[in-house]
């Protein structure tokens, strides 16, 4: 299977100022836009937001799949745990 980039970012211009749109790959053929912004005077200043923003926006991601990945972990320890006192008091 490849690879590919989950999230990355368009610059789109409309009626002469530009649009800049941080994208999420759902499928091969489909993304949905995550953030944008509109309203900047240049491409370039367009996509300076976007790469700082994109860059953002993912550290988000991994520091909320980090929490997640404690919390289910914290809940699978503690499980065992009451488990583990239920059969000790069943014994």
């Amino acid at each position: 299977m490849a690879k590919g980039k989950k999230y990355d970012f368009n610059l789109v211009l409309v009626d002469g100022s530009w649009t800049a749109e941080i994208v999420r790959k759902i499928t091969s053929k489909k993304t949905v836009v995550s953030k944008s912004q509109a309203g900047f005077a240049s491409e370039s200043e367009a996509q300076i937001w976007a790469e700082t923003e994109l860059k953002g926006f993912l550290q988000n991601q991994i520091d909320r799949n980090a929490r997640r990945i404690r919390l289910v972990s914290e809940s699978v320890e503690d499980n065992v745990e009451e488990r583990a006192e239920e059969s000790e008091d069943n014994a």
